[in-house]
């Protein structure tokens, strides 16, 4: 299992977590997404590699976006 955290800009609220959870959790291999707002984090567990462009692609059309 591989585990991968990323820093998200833009969310507020838990309807903002909400979003950027269920948008991680489409992306093929993903096994789990925990979101820590207080912390604008998402730790996501995997199978295997996930590039963070995938990450990208995912918010693509949201207003949040992953720092870098």
């Amino acid at each position: 299992m591989m585990k991968k955290e990323v820093l998200i800009e833009g969310m507020k609220c838990e309807g903002c977590a909400n979003t950027v959870q269920e948008r991680f959790a489409e992306i093929e291999g993903v096994e789990s997404v925990k979101i820590d707002l207080a912390n604008k984090k998402a730790t996501i567990e995997s199978q295997s590699e996930i590039l963070e462009n995938r990450f990208v692609a995912a918010l693509a059309d949201t207003k949040y976006s992953l720092v870098k």
